[in-house]
């Protein structure tokens, strides 16, 4: 394919990677798009604006990954390119306010919040001066403020930063894009932080509706993460039907775009079989748990904390339900494992297993 053609795939890999949360695999697509650019640049004398914002993202990445030498050494270059080969003083404008906002990002990865939000700041007020404040690299910014906002305690403020930053992408890529839905679940997390409880999660709910419409490669991760926060504020608020319908959600998204060994379906399962818990509907956890101890078994394999602590769940199911027999063969096996671990952090647990079986060999 045309190097053009190549940037295009990647730009689209960084998003579904981003997604996903593979920095690594992130920086390598950053890497590959960097050489492209050079190769336009030098050998086909393209303009070396798209080879330094290249350098940029890719410091961008690094930063993400906490890779923070190499980080610092790409937005070296990037300026170094940008002193040596561009003189349009709009052009020159418009890269410095890039380059701002990949400083701010490296400083705020690194945890210098103070820092980061003085260079982001600067980045915003040169960036308005440059392109106005429809622009794409105007929404990122303000993502990255609301985070430095979000981290520093002030949660007004950071729903203030999020909110621009979804007005920006509304306008630009219309109201059910990815990227808009994305900004619009900062803003609901930022406002539920700040203590406005009904406020986000009548954001949230917005934004899962209007998920469950968008057809873009990284709406499925997205919708999953959202139903599942969703259900987390509905629970700790007592309502948990509602809670149960959102994680409802998740799983049938999970199994529809991700398939059902997916670690994610592993997490909604278990969430969706402790809510049927809680709620008396014991026949149904029980469903839900042996699917999750399927899962973990080939996830984590048959000796795993993971595959214990189910094992645990399951024999409390079964106790519930009387049928002493499967719940003192559950409690056994995790029992077991538990022993062979660290018997100092699991003594609380082996206690409690010990105390179950009591109970078995009473009734």
């Amino acid at each position: 394919a045309h190097p053009l053609e190549q940037l295009e795939i990647l730009e689209q890999k960084v998003k579904e990677l981003t997604a996903h949360g593979d920095t690594d695999a992130v920086i390598e697509c950053r890497i590959k798009q960097l050489c492209l650019h050079r190769v336009l640049a030098y050998l086909h004398d393209f303009p070396l604006q798209p080879l330094i914002r290249a350098q940029a993202a890719l410091a961008e990445a690094y930063a993400a990954g906490h890779y923070f030498p190499q980080a610092r050494e790409h937005l070296s270059k990037a300026r170094d390119v940008t002193s040596g080969g561009i003189y349009d003083d709009a052009q020159c404008l418009r890269l410095q306010a890039d380059l701002l906002a990949a400083e701010g990002s490296v400083n705020l990865a690194e945890g210098r919040l103070e820092a980061a939000e003085r260079v982001l700041t600067e980045s915003a007020r040169v960036g308005r001066e440059a392109r106005g404040e429809l622009d794409q690299q105007t929404a990122h910014v303000h993502l990255l403020l609301g985070q430095v906002a979000q981290q520093r305690g002030y949660h007004d403020k950071s729903v203030d930063h999020f909110s621009a930053a979804w007005e920006v992408h509304e306008a630009l890529d219309g109201a059910e894009a990815e990227p808009t839905l994305r900004a619009r679940l900062r803003v609901a997390e930022a406002e539920y932080a700040a203590g406005r409880m009904e406020e986000a999660m009548g954001t949230m709910r917005k934004v899962v509706e209007a998920l469950k419409q968008c057809r873009e490669p990284g709406s499925p991760p997205l919708l999953i993460e959202s139903a599942s926060q969703l259900a987390r504020w509905l629970e700790a608020e007592g309502r948990d039907r509602e809670a149960l319908e959102a994680l409802q959600t998740a799983d049938r998204t999970v199994a529809e775009n991700l398939g059902p060994e997916d670690p994610k379906a592993v997490d909604v399962k278990r969430d969706v079989a402790l809510l049927h818990l809680k709620l008396g509907d014991h026949d149904t956890a029980l469903q839900y748990l042996n699917d999750v101890h399927y899962l973990e078994r080939r996830l984590h394999g048959s000796q795993s904390a993971n595959v214990a602590r189910t094992l645990k769940a399951l024999g409390t199911v079964h106790l519930v339900r009387r049928t002493f027999e499967e719940a003192e063969q559950c409690l056994l096996q995790a029992l077991r494992i538990f022993e062979t671990q660290d018997h100092t952090s699991n003594a609380a647990i082996i206690r409690d297993i010990h105390s179950k079986l009591a109970t078995i060999a009473g009734a």
